[in-house]
């Protein structure tokens, strides 16, 4: 069927970027929950296009909660990854009509998943016994565990190259199943994870920084860790900057949403930027940097400072 996609195009044509971007949402997302993002990137200059994934997105959790459909799994990520070439091709028959030769691709969650997985990686050997170790003893405190060891009931295929891929930036991503050991995601492109301390389906302990880990060690790759984040903050729903509930699915309490999710939401955009400018330029945003904004705090770290961190853990 056909694939609905929200295309945020910049205005200011002084202001030039060398990337466009692929905003995917996570299981149960929307476009709506990511707009906020896309205005802002576009704003400063980067053309974005959200997809909204039919099977995966908030009808497909409406329809689960109204009794019509079982809970979708890893078993659409065949179908995310088509709705990725998709747009891909489509661009590359001139459709947008974007001059931006680099692609950065960007989800929330399994969006995340998806891009890496889009970028050619497959699960190092050895899932079913890391599965069946990880479920022996699991944690409500990982959920994303369930989640990744569905993979061994899917059948991916073999991705073609993305050649013009610049880089991989993943919030609230996960893959510590998939790519236990360091450098076991041979993912070509640099990568920035984000994460939160209050995220108990993808924690950033096991998750992110491990991820960092797992991916080539490229010297512009970073991890974002914001403490009192948690795995809905980046979710903007209707009512939320007045503190009032709508009719979305993903309005949740505090204690899912975390700190003040507004102002993490400006953190987030303000980083991803920030990345993007280092792309631009070839140069970093620093080996390791804590810094104190509001009630939030944030640490920026490279390969190095994570490595000391786990080892301090």
């Amino acid at each position: 069927g056909p694939l609905l996609l929200e295309v945020w195009l910049p205005q200011d044509e002084s202001v030039k970027r060398s990337s466009w971007i692929v905003f995917m949402p996570g299981l149960g997302g929307s476009q709506d929950h990511f707009r906020w993002l896309g205005r802002e990137l576009s704003f400063n200059g980067w053309p974005v296009v959200v997809l909204e994934h039919p099977g995966s997105g908030v009808k497909a959790v409406q329809e689960l909660l109204e009794g019509k459909n079982a809970v979708p799994g890893a078993e659409v990520l065949p179908a995310r990854l088509a709705d990725l070439k998709a747009v891909i091709n489509f661009r590359e028959n001139g459709g947008f009509n974007l001059k931006d030769e680099k692609l950065v691709l960007m989800g929330h969650s399994l969006g995340a998943l998806t891009s890496f997985l889009a970028s050619g990686v497959r699960p190092e050997d050895g899932l079913a016994e890391r599965c069946s170790k990880a479920l022996d003893d699991l944690s409500l405190t990982n959920l994303s565990q369930l989640l990744q060891c569905q993979l061994l009931d899917v059948e991916l295929e073999n991705q073609d190259e993305i050649s013009d891929l610049k880089a991989i930036i993943a919030i609230n991503s996960f893959g510590s199943l998939l790519w236990p050991n360091d450098r076991d995601a041979e993912i070509p492109v640099p990568v920035f994870l984000i994460g939160g301390t209050l995220d108990l389906i993808t924690p950033p302990i096991q998750e992110q920084l491990g991820l960092l880990l797992a991916t080539n060690p490229h010297p512009l790759s970073r991890t974002l860790l914001v403490e009192g984040a948690s795995h809905f903050s980046p979710v903007r729903v209707e009512g939320q900057d007045k503190r009032e509930r709508g009719d979305d699915l993903f309005q949740l309490d505090d204690a899912f949403v975390g700190v003040e999710p507004l102002a993490v939401q400006s953190l987030f955009g303000k980083e991803i930027m920030r990345y993007l400018e280092s792309l631009e330029s070839g140069t970093n945003v620093g080996s390791s940097v804590h810094e104190q904004k509001g009630n939030l705090r944030l640490h920026l770290l490279d390969r190095q400072a994570v490595k000391d961190l786990l080892y301090d853990q």
